[in-house]
């Protein structure tokens, strides 16, 4: 109950330095930020509070939060979740994993930087949820075949999930496609900041020293962070080898779902190319496009994927998640609660040197622990705008920065997606809370020194 009451405390107290909207969308924040955290319902629903509150409270119409939950970029998530459960549905997603590992060796260092690296790359291009969920059945197998059972009770078990947890965390931002943070950031960026579409090729780009500078340092984290009880594993190598064996050649489904992935994913990275051409076809109706398709090829007259089966495996609860928290940010915008909450840190922004960099990115690597990347950007990315507008200053690389900071939730199982599937699997939690803690806190270092030089040297870093 702590979430509504504290919400209630704050709408229903007039003497507060803040008008009804405001007071009310800053208690809608605090609640859903509570469910969010202690998780007493599912993430997802938490994402139907905005339509719920506003529709008893009306400190805002409901009708200004509608388009949240119909935008586009939901529907590239849809799109992405559909082709990549084509992958599971005819074990192309297993035949990837298991031939990138066949090289790996027998050393329980290199098995857990090798399972992080592949991690870090898929979530480059596949939401983090979705490759946690295909990557960690394949640990869990190769574990039981060496004999460890008990995963939490063994550190090299216990290490392997967690590197793909973080795997699928820290790989996220590196492209648009990497998760529901990025888009929502961009969607955010097209309704406050600029005037036209946004290319993907464009975050690429921009965040590439990010993408370049942390990936090195996690990786190096990997290789120290863990004390396997073992050295090395017997038969790993010719484990991965065998299970490749046994699923054949590469068959005509799975050549067409790696077809028609590569196909949206080359649409959304050529945008440019072909927008004056087809100017409503953006990257979402791109990958719903293929999707399609998918329902529609058939292979020896069964079709890629039927529906029953897309239904059961997709991660629906991502779609309500995404939705909910863009329709907070709209409220934090439309009520004035975050420009009220901007005015508040403008002391600390100064003209976007290292001060607002440290104070921005502290806040939201804070916040992104203890709450799903979705809603720590949902949180924080409307603020940063207001913030730098209010100032008569460009918000876009501090926005950019943000992003960053509010895709490394590593700690808790509450942080993002990876994290969560892991504890689903009783990962050692108080491993992946204090190794978690270590890596935060370098990454956070990473993305002040990073953010800094980029947004003082680089004018590129200051468009969108």
């Amino acid at each position: 109950m702590g979430g509504p009451a504290v919400f209630l405390v704050l709408a229903l107290t007039p003497a507060l330095p803040m008008a009804y909207p405001a007071r009310a969308s800053v208690g809608l924040l605090l609640w859903m930020s509570w469910w969010w955290i202690f998780e007493p319902v599912n993430l997802a629903v938490t994402g139907f509070l905005p339509l719920v509150v506003l529709a008893i409270f009306n400190f805002l119409p409901v009708a200004a939060i509608l388009p949240s939950y119909s935008q586009d970029l939901i529907f590239l998530l849809i799109g992405a979740n559909i082709l990549s459960t084509v992958w599971t549905r005819w074990g192309l997603d297993r035949r990837i994993a298991l031939a990138s590992l066949i090289g790996v060796g027998t050393s329980t260092r290199r098995q857990i930087m090798v399972w992080f690296a592949i991690a870090t790359f898929l979530s480059a291009f596949l939401p983090n949820t979705v490759v946690a969920a295909a990557m960690i059945p394949i640990v869990l197998a190769m574990l039981r075949f060496i004999g460890i059972d008990e995963i939490g009770k063994s550190p090299f078990g216990s290490a392997l999930i967690i590197a793909i947890a973080w795997g699928t965390s820290v790989g996220g931002f590196w492209t648009p496609l990497g998760g529901a943070p990025n888009l929502l950031t961009i969607r955010l960026l097209q309704d406050s900041v600029i005037a036209h579409e946004y290319l993907f090729m464009t975050w690429v780009t921009r965040l590439l020293p990010f993408t370049i500078a942390i990936a090195i340092v996690s990786f190096v984290f990997m290789r120290f962070a863990f004390t396997p009880e073992r050295e090395h594993v017997d038969g790993t190598r010719d484990y991965f080898a065998s299970e490749l064996r046994s699923l054949g050649t590469l068959t005509v489904p799975e050549k067409w779902g790696l077809l028609l992935f590569l196909g949206a994913t080359t649409l959304a990275f050529t945008r440019e190319l072909y927008a004056s051409l087809l100017p409503a076809l953006n990257p979402a109706y791109g990958f719903l496009a293929f999707a399609v398709l998918c329902f529609v090829i058939r292979h020896r007259g069964e079709p890629l994927l039927k529906w029953d089966y897309a239904q059961a495996h997709m991660t629906w609860g991502l779609f309500y998640l995404f939705a909910g928290g863009a329709a907070l940010g709209e409220i934090l915008s439309q009520s004035g609660a975050a420009k009220s909450v901007a005015d508040m840190l403008v002391p600390f922004a100064g003209a976007g040197g290292f001060r607002a960099v440290f104070v921005f990115s502290l806040m939201t690597m804070i916040i992104t622990q203890i709450t799903n990347n979705t809603a720590a950007v949902a949180i924080m990315v409307p603020i940063t705008i207001s913030t730098f507008q209010s100032l008569g200053a460009n918000p876009v690389p501090m926005v950019y920065i943000v992003a960053v900071a509010g895709n490394c939730g590593l700690m808790l199982p509450s942080s993002a997606g990876g994290p969560a599937v892991a504890a689903g699997y009783s990962v050692n939690l108080k491993t992946m809370f204090t190794k978690g803690f270590w890596l935060a806190a370098l990454l956070w270092i990473v993305i002040v020194v990073i953010g800094y030089a980029l947004a003082g040297f680089w004018p590129g870093f200051a468009i969108a």
